[in-house]
Parts: structure tokens; sequence; C-alpha cells
């Protein structure tokens, strides 16, 4: 009974304290957002396409499974709708890793500005003093070459240990065989 009453007491202290200030000051002019010379300004612009922004790069991807080698290109043109699907699985794996907070480590931004990140996060070699299995998950291994998102690109993969088998699954999209092929 005493809590219910010190809450009710405590509310009603904020609601006369504090909500004054969240009125509009007496004499301000308001406006109506949606008024007819708002809202027609808004339909008369022209509606522009905006074509969805994807990845752009050339890469080479030489991929050995025990007897078996293959090698594909991929080019990505920044238009998901035309890409091969391997760039829109690339873009999806940079923006999620855009979610992860281990994954800006070492790399700067200005203040507010959120990016996608970059070659050097997604195609990111093992760091030194990783803790990592020694586990065999396969005896694939890749070699990625050309450029991506305006960086240079020359790496290899394996699928020796923990950590390259995370590196192995976070680029499998390139290690896959392409559709079509």
């Amino acid at each position: 009974m005493l809590l219910a009453g010190a809450c009710c007491c405590g509310a009603a202290a904020y609601a006369v304290f504090v909500g004054p200030s969240m009125l509009p000051p007496q004499g301000a002019e308001t406006a109506n957002a949606v008024g007819p010379e708002v809202l027609s300004s808004v339909i008369e612009q022209p509606t522009e396409e905006t074509e969805p922004v994807g990845p752009v790069g050339e890469l080479r991807i030489q991929v050995t499974d025990r007897h078996r080698a293959w090698v594909q290109n991929l080019e990505c043109g920044g238009n998901l709708d035309e890409d091969p699907a391997a760039c829109g699985a690339m873009a999806e794996i940079a923006a999620d890793m855009a979610d992860e907070p281990t994954a800006h480590e070492g790399t700067s931004t200005t203040e507010g500005e959120q990016s996608i990140p970059g070659a050097e996060i997604v195609f990111a070699e093992i760091r030194d003093g990783t803790v990592c299995t020694d586990k065999m998950y396969g005896p694939q291994q890749a070699v990625i070459v050309g450029t991506w998102d305006g960086q240079e690109i020359d790496t290899s993969l394996s699928r020796r240990g923990s950590c390259e088998e995370a590196r192995w699954q976070r680029l499998a999209p390139l290690t896959e065989r392409f559709a079509g092929q």
C-alpha cells in the first residue's frame, strides 16, 4: 500500500514539474506538417529509382579440393539486381559484419558515421596470437586475388584450424562453385 502511494506521488510530481516543459511556449505558432502545400510539394517531386548499391570488384578465385580444382572469376558492378548472386551474398556478409563490435577494431570512422566494412575486414586474415583449435575441417584450399571495393586482395584460405574454418565459412560464397559453371 505504501509502495503504491509512493509511486502515485512520484508520478504526480513528475507530471507537475516535467510535464509543462514538454508543452510548446505560449504564443508559439504551430504548423500542420501535412498541410496541403507541404503534401503537394512532396507529391509533385518525381521519384527517382535508386539502384541497390552492392560491392564493386573483380576477383579470381582458385579452389583445390583433393583431386579437383577450379578457377572462377567474379565481377561485381555494384548493382545487386544485375550482379551474380555471390556479389549479393558478400554484401550481406559485409552488412552482418557491420553489426559485430569486434569487426571495426583497428579501423577508424568519423564520429556518427556508419559504414559497411570494406575489404580490409571482410577478407581479414587471422591475427597473430588468436587462439584457434587444430582441428582439420577439410582439405580445401583457395587463393583469392583481385580488387574489392577499391582495395587490392591477395589472400589464401584453408580449412585447417577453427580460425581458418571461420574465414572459409565467411567467404563461402566465393569458394563454392558459382551457378552455371
